[in-house]
């Protein structure tokens, strides 16, 4: 059966709990908040960006209520009922003209910016709405994570009753990895879609964030203290804006 080309999440989005049913987003949310506990107030103003379903912000409610979590597929937003408020939008358009206390990205969701031009939108866009002793968080994958991860990478599962294949594909060369999913609907129409994310070297974004007046606090390897490096899988910056920006 002819296969149909389908934009990003736009199917996905029936199958993404079971896709990502190896997460501890309890785990994740609690490390997430470690890390702005000190510095961001419970009643902060508080930014997700490329927020999917809104499932992680669903469990960080606990620490933060006043909650906002965009993404760009509607999809997605609307596979959830949640009790926070819902924008769907581009993390390198954001149309907001209050400031955040607190502005977060999770799951490698910038990686998904493969022009660096975007990247350096981001955090452009980033640094208008965040307030002035505000923070940015957020996490990518760098190299190695997609070394490790590609190695026979092949899944399929299922549900809403909708069966899934994906298969996971790194090319050393562009720096592009791809995750390729055919999505099977109960009446046997199959859709494609291809994600491509931008593995970009680590000093990339020390070098995009210093060009958009924000500065790194602090960059771990995920869900640890110990400092980043180049060989890490995945890294968490923790980012301010500069002095007098």
């Amino acid at each position: 059966m002819k296969k149909i080309k389908t934009k990003p999440y736009k199917k996905l989005a029936l199958v993404y709990d079971h896709l990502m049913n190896h997460v501890n987003y309890d785990l994740w949310t609690k490390y997430v908040h470690k890390i702005c506990k000190d510095l961001v107030y419970k009643d902060a103003n508080v930014l997700e960006l490329a927020g999917g379903n809104g499932k992680f912000s669903n469990i960080f409610q606990k620490y933060y209520s006043n909650i906002l979590v965009t993404d760009k597929s509607i999809e997605m937003l609307l596979s959830k009922q949640s009790g926070f408020s819902k924008v769907c939008c581009e993390m390198i358009s954001l149309p907001f003209k209050k400031k955040f206390d607190l502005i977060y990205s999770t799951f490698d969701s910038v990686n998904y910016l493969i022009k660096e031009k975007d990247l350096l939108k981001l955090f452009i866009e980033v640094k208008k709405i965040l307030n002035d002793d505000g923070i940015f968080t957020f996490d990518v994958s760098l190299e190695r994570n997609s070394e490790l991860f590609v190695a026979n990478h092949e899944k399929s599962g299922k549900g809403n009753n909708v069966e899934y294949d994906h298969i996971s594909i790194y090319n050393k060369h562009s720096k592009i990895h791809c995750n390729i999913f055919d999505i099977k609907m109960q009446d046997g129409t199959i859709y494609k879609e291809v994600h491509k994310q931008k593995i970009y070297p680590f000093p990339v974004y020390f070098n995009l964030l210093n060009e958009a007046e924000l500065f790194v606090l602090n960059c771990f390897e995920a869900f640890s203290f110990r400092e980043a490096k180049e060989n890490s899988k995945r890294v968490q910056f923790i980012v301010k804006k500069g002095i007098g920006v």
